[in-house]
């Protein structure tokens, strides 16, 4: 009680003070350290800066104590690319919280403000390449992706924020009060919204002009009744007409039909024996139950009543005649 009485007293002498520490005193917590994705790119970025200026005090990692052990609390990245280039020492500023969650929240604080940072000094200097010129024409999205090292798709974002921004949201990105996306993402609720609306107005108007139409065509069909009544009855009686013809015209071709598949039977019944006819009716069945089936459930015998497989079967010609005219 009395040594966790005397870190007490020192994690608050020690307040925001800025202190060089080894990295092997500094542990990290998984509570803190999963809290938010660690970017290869910034830190690539990061380890690049410290090669060539050294690590800054400027831009201290954060650090607090809690079951006697320095735990880091902001700047894994940082921390990380450090450890990366195998440095002994860095600069850090002592923080004192009661909780893990109090650490936390100050994280979240520091990186919400650093992100908001990040995003001015990147839209500003987007700015100022796309009044570039390459030989009298305006940089391409390629270009400004390596030139800023960040993704075509990052280009396409920034652009569509500089060019559908009102001057608030604009002016709240170049302060570091609100996060490209951030106000992307609000650019895109309003784009749903409006486009929400204009449907709901498309829809309402549509309605309006569905009503007029049928009370106009009810006045004009009141006007009208008589003179309509009788061309109605004229039409109605004219296509009776034509389904009667239509009618007939058919049932005449069935019967003709009929008459020619008859024919065809009392020919070929003349000409073959019973057996035959048994056979080819036998073989015209099989063929009905293969319809409709793949290769492999006709050369299935269980696709069958009996034993016998579509493939031991064989037609000859005069066979398939006869099918034909069945």
């Amino acid at each position: 009680m009395k040594q966790n009485k005397i870190f007490s007293f020192f994690d608050k002498s020690q307040e925001g003070k800025i202190i060089k520490i080894k990295l092997e005193e500094i542990t990290m917590l998984p509570e803190l350290k999963n809290a938010f994705h660690m970017d290869t790119e910034v830190k690539d970025r990061i380890k690049a800066d410290i090669s060539e200026n050294g690590f800054s005090k400027a831009h201290p990692i954060h650090i607090f104590r809690w079951n006697d052990n320095w735990v880091l609390c902001d700047g894994h990245t940082r921390f990380t690319a450090a450890k990366e280039l195998g440095l002994e020492k860095i600069w850090a500023q002592v923080h004192s919280f009661s909780s893990i969650n109090q650490a936390l929240l100050y994280s979240m604080k520091e990186q919400f403000n650093r992100r908001n940072i990040e995003d001015s000094e990147l839209f500003k200097q987007f700015e100022i390449l796309r009044q570039e010129e390459i030989d009298g024409r305006k940089l391409t999205a390629a270009e400004m992706s390596e030139r800023l090292k960040k993704s075509k798709r990052h280009i396409f974002k920034l652009q569509e924020v500089e060019a559908k921004s009102t001057p608030e949201q604009l002016k709240a990105i170049c302060e570091g009060e609100a996060s490209i996306n951030q106000v992307y993402n609000e650019i895109k609720k309003q784009e749903q919204e409006q486009s929400l609306s204009d449907s709901e107005n498309v829809i309402s108007q549509s309605e309006t002009t569905d009503k007029d139409e049928v009370e106009s065509a009810s006045l004009s069909a009141t006007s009208d009744k008589t003179e309509e009544r009788d061309s109605e009855q004229q039409v109605e009686q004219t296509v009776q007409n034509n389904i009667k013809k239509d009618l007939q015209k058919k049932h005449r071709e069935l019967q003709k039909r009929e008459l020619e598949i008859k024919q065809k039977e009392i020919e070929f019944s003349n000409q073959l024996s019973d057996k035959q006819i048994f056979l080819l009716g036998a073989k015209y069945a099989l063929i009905q139950k293969a319809k409709g089936k793949t290769s492999d459930e006709i050369l299935d015998s269980s696709s069958f009543d009996d034993s016998m497989k579509a493939s031991n079967i064989s037609f000859a010609q005069e066979d398939l005649e006869l099918l034909k005219a069945i």
